[in-house]
């Protein structure tokens, strides 16, 4: 159980665990999907087939928008561009005003994230009938979270692990709700639409949107691990920053989270500066105000100086300014796992 307000900033290190590829994996994953090669009109050599049909059809039915597209030629610029591409999603805000960089580089996170997924650690059993097993996790700071958010908390009211946590996630892919929906029903004994149910009440918010529900009843609904999605459908969910920046909804639910906390988790997050810019929240030095006592981070890899700007970062993000000698908030960094913080400060992410 938390006892502070806490919002954990999850970025997509925070996924490695769940063997979700990130970074460098990530984009280059991309790049072979969006290497188109035809041959003979309509003979894929390279490239994701799936893909290729989605844009095959656009380009046939909707001829007014795609009919004069450069499709192939497209992909090639991005599968090229990949291997000096911080990430995709700093790629399509650079080319925010490219519709075809963004649709086909949208439709490449869609197919990489859902493949992904399917081989996680959260992946469900091969026949698809029972989710994923808790024993592949334990090594894993899902667990870690889990022990944390339940303990202390009784049985005829579980929604009550949640009541000062809430969550920003950088990511496209689901693992941490997937999570969440077994893990209540485990420690809790609940059914699945119970746990459904406070999972439903949990303030989630994916600022660059997911892949879909994991309920049912709820459009948009897309199994996690599933092969039977449509890819042009899922795409659409995916924003970039530009977009995001232009969802009132979106910004004013991540600047409030930061509003109101207590204390900031960074896990796996890579301070990317138009990722750091949602989380401002774009005040003036002199009208900023934040009840931020504690932040802690993860910067796996990073080397001290770069630690140190990231420590800047974050000061300006909270203050406007460094630190100064009567601020009332701490900083601690680890350069290390998520899994690694976790055990590092256990006492002190829930005091």
């Amino acid at each position: 159980m938390f006892n502070s307000k806490t919002v954990f900033v999850l970025g997509a290190g925070a996924s490695a665990e769940a063997d979700v590829p990130v970074g460098n994996e990530l984009t280059s994953e991309i790049a072979g999907l969006t290497n188109f090669y035809v041959e003979h009109f309509d003979d894929l050599k390279t490239g994701d087939a799936q893909i290729y049909h989605v844009l095959k059809g656009l380009a046939s039915s909707d001829v007014d928008k795609w009919g004069d597209n450069r499709f192939i030629a497209s992909g090639r610029e991005i599968s090229e561009a990949m291997g000096l591409a911080p990430s995709i999603d700093t790629f399509l805000e650079t080319h925010a005003t490219n519709d075809e960089y963004v649709l086909i580089g949208k439709l490449g996170i869609a197919k990489a994230i859902l493949s992904a997924e399917r081989n996680s650690k959260f992946a469900p059993t091969s026949d698809g009938t029972k989710p994923f097993s808790m024993s592949s996790i334990t090594d894993t700071w899902y667990r870690s979270l889990g022990q944390q958010l339940f303990s202390g908390v009784p049985s005829n009211a579980p929604a009550s692990a949640f009541d000062n946590v809430s969550f920003i996630v950088f990511n496209y892919d689901r693992c941490l709700e997937v999570f969440l929906l077994k893990a209540i029903q485990v420690y809790f004994r609940v059914t699945q639409d119970a746990a459904l149910e406070i999972l439903s009440n949990v303030n989630i918010v994916h600022p660059y949107g997911s892949l879909g529900s994991l309920q049912s009843r709820i459009e948009g609904f897309v199994p996690f691990g599933s092969e039977r999605y449509s890819l042009h459908d899922v795409s659409k969910r995916i924003q970039t920053f530009s977009e995001s920046v232009d969802d009132g909804h979106i910004l004013e639910n991540v600047r409030s989270q930061i509003a109101d906390a207590e204390t900031l988790v960074f896990l796996g997050f890579a301070f990317h500066d138009q990722n750091l810019r949602l989380l401002d929240d774009g005040k003036a030095k002199v009208d900023k105000k934040s009840n931020i006592q504690n932040v802690f981070a993860t910067t796996y890899g990073l080397s001290d100086s770069d630690t140190k700007v990231v420590r800047s970062q974050i000061e300006y993000m909270l203050k406007g300014r460094p630190m100064g000698t009567r601020d009332q908030y701490s900083i601690d960094t680890l350069n290390g796992s998520c899994s690694k913080l976790f055990a590092e400060y256990w006492r002190s992410l829930t005091a």
